[in-house]
């Protein structure tokens, strides 16, 4: 009987085991919320419908994002697209799109661009507070092949110093 036998005790009159079970921890009080209730009422939504309606009239109350990723838009961003995002310390960023994430409110844009012949990329948030403006600079006359261009990445394809190319035209 797992080693109980020896001893002389049975399981049930173990002091061990008796101690464990009649555990209780020690509170005082109602238990604090971690996070703010829900309200009662959501007219029949389902929850994370409405949860990301909410995040989209604080995050993007216009509406003007949400075109720039929406594909049955046919101005939207698509890969390939040279674009400069403007952050509200006026601090801006130039690049070739490689890839767009597309989900609710976590959708982002990997863009690249090629600095004293070293290629960077940065991942950009759509939805983030700090972008002042997403302008399209320059679209390709062709789009190459897939949604996706990660393939691009030190071969012929690769984007050059955008900024110096923009600068001669």
């Amino acid at each position: 009987m797992l080693g109980f036998a020896r001893v002389g005790l049975s399981p049930v009159r173990s002091p061990i085991l008796q101690s464990i079970r009649t555990f209780i921890p020690y509170r005082k009080g109602a238990i604090p919320t971690v996070y703010a209730p829900l309200p009662a009422k959501r007219n029949g939504e389902l929850p994370i419908p409405y949860l990301h309606k909410k995040m989209y009239e604080t995050l993007d109350p216009s509406g003007q994002r949400r075109e720039l990723i929406n594909k049955a838009n046919p101005e939207c961003l698509r890969a390939g697209d040279v674009i400069k995002v403007t952050y509200v310390d006026r601090t801006s960023v130039l690049g070739q799109i490689i890839a767009i994430r597309r989900s609710n409110t976590d959708s982002n844009i990997l863009i690249r661009n090629k600095i004293t012949r070293l290629g960077c990329e940065v991942r950009i948030p759509i939805f983030n507070p700090r972008i002042k403006n997403i302008e399209v600079v320059q679209r390709p006359k062709r789009y190459l092949a897939r949604s996706k261009h990660y393939y691009i990445r030190n071969t012929r394809l690769d984007v050059g110093d955008l900024e110096a190319t923009l600068r001669k035209k």
